[in-house]
Formats: structure tokens, sequence, C-alpha cells
């Protein structure tokens, strides 16, 4: 048997989900971040299914538009036991969320489904589910020696930077590379997300630990530093237009970044990379280690109209 928008207590459904996550991710206020959802879910504003057995509750699955990128939608998938699930549960879950994914024309991006075992995994990957892992990694500059490299190019703070160029420098720098899934295809999408960075999204930003590097007007290059903590500090974006790499213009920025950041009495330096980026090897031939933090997956299928 099963359900499609149903009144049901969202908030009951999600909590073992909520708990796992909230023991996965200390640092992060999943229960709230969740609350809007469960709010939305509860007043049938967002389309959800759930899959029922007599009067065993087997599991759910919801879909929604996602509020800062206008051209892709969320789905979370959900399973009360790892036990429940079997390839004709897992079929009329994702049968419906990619449904909707097609008549939308937008991109559908999943959590790990939860509770999923390795025929969720090999499930996702037949039909055609790309998967992207972000891992953290993290530098101790209480053992970083600092260092110096020069270049030959226009070097400014970020005190007057232009939002709109940054915001395009930065998508013309990774949409060549795995990470472009992170970057929506509308510009004004891309621009808000620009402005909520800027505004303080991932943390103050430290404007001496930032640095813009321009040839003839136009960024090629950047690095933008935010405080995490009293003594932690978070790369938030290092790129480099791909015209221009292989120049040293990377490492400059990354070094000069953790100069200023030791200078600054900053002890440890984070940043997340996409596992299929050469951009990890960069930064571990540059001091830093993949730290213990539990990676983000990322699952995702693009659909054309």
């Amino acid at each position: 048997m099963n359900e499609n928008n149903y009144k049901i207590n969202w908030e009951l459904i999600l909590k073992r989900e909520i708990d796992y996550l909230s023991k996965k991710f200390p640092d992060l206020d999943v229960k709230n971040n969740y609350q809007n959802i469960i709010d939305l879910l509860n007043n049938n504003k967002i389309k959800y299914k759930i899959m029922l057995n007599k009067n065993d509750f087997i599991g759910y699955a919801y879909i929604m538009d996602s509020v800062e990128k206008s051209d892709r939608l969320y789905a979370d998938i959900g399973f009360i036991s790892s036990k429940k699930i079997n390839e004709v549960r897992l079929k009329e879950f994702f049968d419906w969320i990619a449904d909707i994914a097609k008549k939308s024309g937008k991109k559908l991006m999943l959590n790990p489904v939860f509770n999923g075992n390795d025929l969720t995994e090999k499930y996702l990957e037949n039909i055609g589910f790309k998967k992207i892992v972000r891992k953290r990694m993290v530098i101790d500059l209480n053992e970083y020696k600092y260092n110096s490299i020069e270049i030959n190019y226009n070097i400014s703070g970020i005190k007057d930077i232009n939002e709109d160029l940054y915001a395009d420098a930065e998508y013309e720098s990774f949409k060549y590379t795995p990470d472009k899934i992170l970057f929506s295809n509308k510009r004004e999408d891309r621009l808000k997300s620009v402005h909520s960075l800027f505004d303080g999204e991932y943390g103050e930003i430290l404007n001496e630990a930032s640095l813009i590097i321009k040839n003839k007007g136009r960024i090629i290059a950047a690095l933008i530093s935010a405080q995490l903590g009293f003594d932690r500090a978070f790369i938030v974006s290092l790129f480099v237009k791909r015209e221009y790499r292989k120049k040293g213009i990377g490492k400059y920025l990354l070094l000069s970044a953790l100069n200023r950041l030791k200078a600054l009495s900053f002890h440890y330096v984070f940043l997340w990379v996409n596992n299929e980026n050469f951009a990890k090897d960069f930064y571990l031939k540059n001091g830093f280690k993949l730290d213990n933090y539990p990676e983000e997956i990322i699952y995702y299928l693009n659909y054309k109209k």
C-alpha cells in the first residue's frame, strides 16, 4: 500500500534520520535545518510519498525545489530499516522522483538514501546517477612554516570587489571541472550565492587573508577565507581560470593566504575538495591532510526537457 501526500507526522517520520545526521555532523544544527522541511511536509507544501505494507511503515521520499538554485530539485529517500530495501521498493521510489524531475527538466540532486545498503548503491549506479564525494582537508598552522613566492600579476584585496565579476570568473574556472554541478546554470542564481558568501553564509569573510588576481582588469583567480572559530579558518573558494593554470598562481594564492592566516594567529585552516578533482593532490603537496570529518556525498542526474 502506498500513500501520496497523506497527512502524517513528519517530525516523527524523520526523527531517526535527523538523529543519525546529528551524531554524524555534531557541529551542524541538523534539527533546525530540517525544521522548515518538516513544516512544509506537514502542510502538504512539498511532494512526498510514503510506503506501507499493511500496517508496517516501510519508507518515505520527498522532493522539492532548491531554495538557492532554480535549476535543480532536491530529493530525500529513507527506509525504516535496510532490511526493508529491495529492488521493487527502490524502483517505486525512484520512478516517482525521476518522473517529477523529467517533467521539470531540472537537475535531480539526492542525499544518500537513509538506511541504504550495497543494493541501494548498485541500484543508483545502474539507473544513471552520478556521485560526488567531497572531503574535508586541514592544515595545522602550528607546523606550517612561512613561504614566499613571487608572481607578476595585479594582486588586490577584496574590499571593493565587484560581486558580479567575481561570480562570472568563479563559474568560468569551475565549469570544466567535476565541481561544475555545484553551480547553477542560471547566472542570477550564481549572483545570489556569491552575495550570500560575502554576506557571511560560511562565516565572516577575512579580508586580510582573501586575495584577487587580475590581468588587464579582469579577475583571473581568487582565494576567499572565512572565520570558523577563534582559531579556525575556512578557505571557502580558491580558483584559477583554466587558461592561467600551471603558472604558479594557485600556489601563490594558497601560500599567501596561509602566511596571513598564521600571522593572524589562526591555528587550523580547513577546506573542502571533490575527491575526483586534481586540486586534492595540489593541497596535499602544500601541507594539507585529509581530515577525519565525515565525507559529503551527493548523487545527481541531469534532465533536459
